[in-house]
């Protein structure tokens, strides 16, 4: 009985052998058909023989089916714990079965199945990578970076993971290691398409414009095709004041793609700049239809919206800015909670809070005697620069200093620049924005320090700015300052007018180009004490002894303009739009007095027309 059992054994186990033999020959040659009908069989006859279920699972990998491949691989390892090849295989299976997750968005269980594969071998280079343009579409560019060093670690010179990597430490704002990565990646792989288009936003967030853009047509030169290339191409010429290239490379992207959003919005953006107002509501309109869910796409359109003077829908949309604008993106510093959308008010403690520059506070805060006429309590928290000002403005209960004075309890918060989205004002008229009168009021005692100090000085007295201060958080915003910015020397056909006596109002970095001179001094003079003025409660007092303030688009033009002070705003061709289209005054302010560019560029033209008015306004001082 014993001795037929063995034989009967050792037939079965032939007969194994021969059908494993017939099964594999016909794997290799590619007759996958023949191959499954046979691995089935022998599963049928032993459904627990880990070969024959490994070889099952390496079938299923080859026929790209990777989620039955895992169950087979997983099946074998359970019967035969230690079984290297299965255990490679699996692996394989994972981030195959984890690839066709990403294809269609499913990240989270894609993540899953690459966590398995990593416990399985935890130094898996490729697995690692995965893991890590997961977490970077999850936007969690921390852990991809983590992830795609580690991936480096055991396989260091590969150039998709230092490209991805590249991208992460984008994401994170390391621009410098960033560019690092990718031009490894590049040397490694110079025809890496995609890292020579990283490398360009690596060099653009450095503000190095010119090599990014070197870097987007270098990329387009390799593949013509690749839309996102020349779409960066053609933010960059914008910001390089290039803005007919812009435009041409971006229309280039929408005639082969006309509903890319992203080249919609930005040729928007072009068009604006380019004082196609018009034109620009198109566009952005469309890329707003496309995708109503962007923040970026719904923020200019209010740039455009507000400055074509419908503040209906102006307002609306500015409140994307939280996440659309590039340098307010993410940033919320009050909580969402109790955030005021229009409720009552009666009795309750409303806290405005100063959101974004010392221009937008000055501007906005007249809006406070609104909620205080609804019967709001109204504290408001600014900046130090401002804050001495604001106590004196109709409807402020309360002046705190940010980051100084503890908050309050409150029923509510607003930022300032809401304020007319949920105030309900549509209309870009001085009535509704209570632009007919001052709102902002000088120490008088101040100003007679001032007004004596001054007395020596004769002529039409004139406070000068000819420079914003240069922002850096971004290239945008460098590039929005440069163009609303000029250079000391183009004053001086101002400076030459006579019976005018100039006295410098600017701040920061361009008063170092200033020429000064005595009590004395004669044609071109510009006297400075900007080194006495700690804040702008201090720069009002000192307008207040001013016949006229002459300035680019600044903060000085909002306390001038709310101090009820003449204002000359010497405009650029793309005005903010708070300035509306158009137009030589402004709702905002009775005493703003508007000199546009009549070109992009053109400040010659600007000043010439400064310094005739400026000749009239003199004589005409003269004979008061």
């Amino acid at each position: 009985m014993l001795a037929h059992n063995h034989a009967q054994t050792n037939a079965a186990a032939a007969a194994r052998a021969d059908s494993l033999t017939q099964a594999l020959k016909a794997h290799t040659a590619g007759s996958f058909d023949e191959a499954a009908e046979l691995y089935q069989r022998l599963y049928a006859t032993n459904p627990k023989d880990s070969e024959v279920l490994f070889l099952m699972g390496l079938l299923c990998c080859d026929l790209g089916t990777f989620e039955p491949a895992c169950r087979f691989l997983e099946e074998a390892l359970a019967i035969a714990r230690v079984f290297p090849e299965a255990r490679s295989q699996l692996v394989l299976a994972l981030n195959g079965h984890a690839d066709q997750h990403i294809a269609a968005g499913r990240l989270t269980e894609a993540r899953a199945l690459l966590n398995r594969a990593l416990e399985l071998a935890p130094f898996d280079a490729p697995t690692l990578q995965r893991l890590g343009r997961i977490a970077l579409g999850l936007e969690a560019p921390a852990a991809a970076e983590a992830r795609f060093i580690a991936s480096l670690a055991a396989r260091p010179d590969h150039p998709q993971t230092l490209n991805w990597l590249g991208l992460a430490q984008l994401r994170l704002k390391k621009h410098a290691a960033a560019e690092k990565s990718l031009r490894r990646a590049l040397e490694l792989q110079p025809d890496l398409t995609q890292a020579r288009n990283n490398l360009g936003l690596a060099l653009y967030e450095q503000e190095r414009l010119e090599e990014a853009r070197a870097c987007y047509e270098a990329a387009l030169a390799q593949d013509p095709e690749y839309a996102k290339a020349r779409i960066n191409l053609g933010v960059t010429l914008r910001l390089l004041s290039r803005h007919t290239e812009a435009q041409r490379e971006l229309e280039t992207v929408l005639g082969k793609h006309p509903d890319d959003v992203e080249a919609l919005n930005n040729l928007g953006v072009v068009l604006q700049d380019l004082g196609e107002s018009s034109a620009a509501l198109t566009h952005l309109s469309r890329a707003h239809q496309l995708a109503p869910g962007s923040a970026q796409v719904r923020w200019n359109l209010s740039l455009t919206q507000l400055q074509l003077g419908d503040y209906a829908n102006g307002w609306l949309n500015y409140e994307a800015r939280w996440e659309g604008c590039e340098h307010l993106r993410g940033v919320y510093r009050m909580p969402r909670y109790r955030a005021w959308r229009g409720e009552d008010l009666r009795g309750k403690r409303l806290l405005l809070w100063a959101e974004q520059g010392i221009g937008d506070t000055l501007q906005f805060i007249r809006f406070a005697r609104d909620v205080a006429a609804r019967g709001a309590l109204v504290s408001v928290l600014a900046p130090r620069d401002v804050a001495a000002l604001l106590p004196a403005v109709a409807g402020v209960g309360e002046v705190l200093v940010a980051g100084e004075t503890p908050l309050p309890a409150y029923d509510f918060h607003c930022p300032l620049m809401s304020l007319p989205y949920h105030l309900g004002l549509t209309k870009p008229d001085a009535a509704t924005l209570h632009g007919t009168a001052s709102y902002l009021t000088a120490d008088p005692a101040r100003i007679l320090h001032w007004r004596e100090r001054l007395a020596p000085y004769s002529g039409f007295k004139v406070g000068l700015v000819w420079a914003g201060n240069a922002q850096r958080q971004s290239p945008g915003l460098l590039a929005v300052d440069r163009r609303r910015s000029m250079p000391f020397a183009s004053l001086e056909p101002i400076l030459n007018v006579p019976g005018c006596t100039f006295f410098s109002l600017q701040k920061g970095a361009a008063a170092a180009t200033l020429k000064t001179t005595g009590a004395d001094g004669g044609a071109g003079a510009i006297h400075d004490f900007t080194a006495e003025f700690h804040d702008f409660s201090a720069t009002a007092a000192f307008i207040a002894n001013l016949d006229a303030v002459i300035t680019v688009d600044t903060a000085v033009a909002h306390l001038a303009g709310g101090l009820g002070s003449p204002v000359w705003l010497l405009n650029r061709y793309d005005t903010c739009w708070r300035w509306l289209q158009g137009r030589s005054d402004s709702p905002w302010y009775p005493t703003v007095r508007q000199f546009r560019q009549p070109r992009p560029g053109d400040w010659s033209s600007v000043i010439a027309e400064v310094a005739a008015a400026l000749g009239k306004a003199a004589k005409a001082h003269v004979l008061r």
